[in-house]
């Protein structure tokens, strides 16, 4: 039987967005089969393929997530605190995924805030291209924080390291994303490899065109006072009406307006671009894994076209409010270790 994990590219997209009916089958066979929840059939493989992406869901803690492919897995979400880090241990106890390029249906429920609820979603797992994002598919995993009210016990002090977000935005962009996810919208979230190298052309490219822009508008400015005068004067002429010169101001006005909504356009891209590159204190590298938001990336549009033009993007969950059913609520539920 095929399954999404050895499905390559498109064809694993088409597979796995239809889980209705051969996804509820699979996990009931897999309950069935196991004769118990869902922490026994949790053995996770693939650790030591390096072409997969790790996924590590480390918020909230007690939640337990379920990733449906090959093998359905779920895994609970350990407290982080207890170890104060994300490294490994043995046996493993951190909810750890190793997800070929595809995407894949997953689940989270009993998470702080959504007390009995089952919230659903999918894991678009990109291929690697770069050097930079293959380095980090071997050698990483990508970090992953589920909507739910555990934002409120976290102390912001500073930007998120890893995956990058800056302090402005991390408690803001939480709390909303908890109501938009309760009223049943699409929260999504797609992580990067930022091109800094790129980053840093980009950035003085745009100062060099923010400089030369301002000349523009200045000439403009007094291009449009001269018309201004001279519409003054002209406007009762024959003469003036015929050739235009009455009008003209008009025309300035206009190339001003354009040019000082392109200046706007520009200030925003600096700020964005300085703010992608003042995320990184390594210095000594040409790729960070960076989460897309506002402060990176221009608002109403695709984030994940965005992304990639910032770099290479590596994983889009998109998580809502769609009522799917399917895996074992009951058994799920039972299995919660606080």
């Amino acid at each position: 039987m095929y399954n999404a994990e050895s499905l390559p590219g498109s064809a694993a997209v088409r597979f796995t967005r239809r889980p209705s009916a051969w996804l509820a089958a699979c996990v009931a066979a897999a309950g069935v089969l196991s004769g118990c929840g869902p922490r026994d059939y949790s053995m996770e493989t693939g650790y030591a393929d390096q072409s997969k992406l790790q996924v590590q869901f480390f918020s909230p803690p007690g939640a337990t997530v379920t990733v449906a492919g090959s093998h359905t897995r779920a895994h609970q979400i350990a407290r982080e605190g207890e170890f104060e880090h994300r490294l490994e241990r043995s046996p493993e106890e951190f909810s750890v995924f190793n997800l070929a390029p595809g995407c894949y249906e997953f689940k989270y429920n009993t998470a702080d805030g959504l007390p009995g609820v089952s919230v659903y979603g999918e894991l678009c797992v990109e291929h690697a291209n770069s050097h930079e994002a293959r380095v980090f598919m071997r050698r990483a995993f990508v970090p992953v924080s589920l909507p739910s009210e555990y934002y409120r016990r976290v102390q912001v002090a500073g930007d998120e390291i890893f995956p990058y977000r800056g302090e402005v935005y991390r408690t803001a962009i939480d709390e909303y994303d908890l109501v938009r996810l309760k009223q049943g919208d699409v929260i999504e979230k797609v992580f990067f490899i930022a091109d800094l190298q790129e980053a840093e052309k980009r950035l003085n490219e745009t100062r060099r065109q923010i400089a030369v822009l301002e000349r523009e508008i200045e000439y403009a400015e007094a291009r449009f006072k001269l018309a201004y005068y001279d519409f003054r004067v002209d406007v009762g002429s024959s003469s003036a009406q015929f050739w235009g010169r009455d009008r003209a101001f008009i025309e300035w006005e206009n190339k001003r307006q354009k040019l000082e909504q392109q200046l706007t356009a520009l200030q925003q891209r600096l700020q964005r671009t300085q703010s992608l590159l003042d995320g990184d204190h390594v210095l000594a590298r040409r790729g960070m894994l960076v989460l897309a938001t506002e402060e990176v990336i221009e608002a109403h549009r695709d984030p994940v076209r965005e992304a990639d033009r910032l770099g290479e993007v590596v994983l889009v969950m998109r998580i809502g409010g769609r009522h799917m059913h399917w895996g074992e609520p009951r058994q799920e539920l039972a299995s919660y270790e606080p």
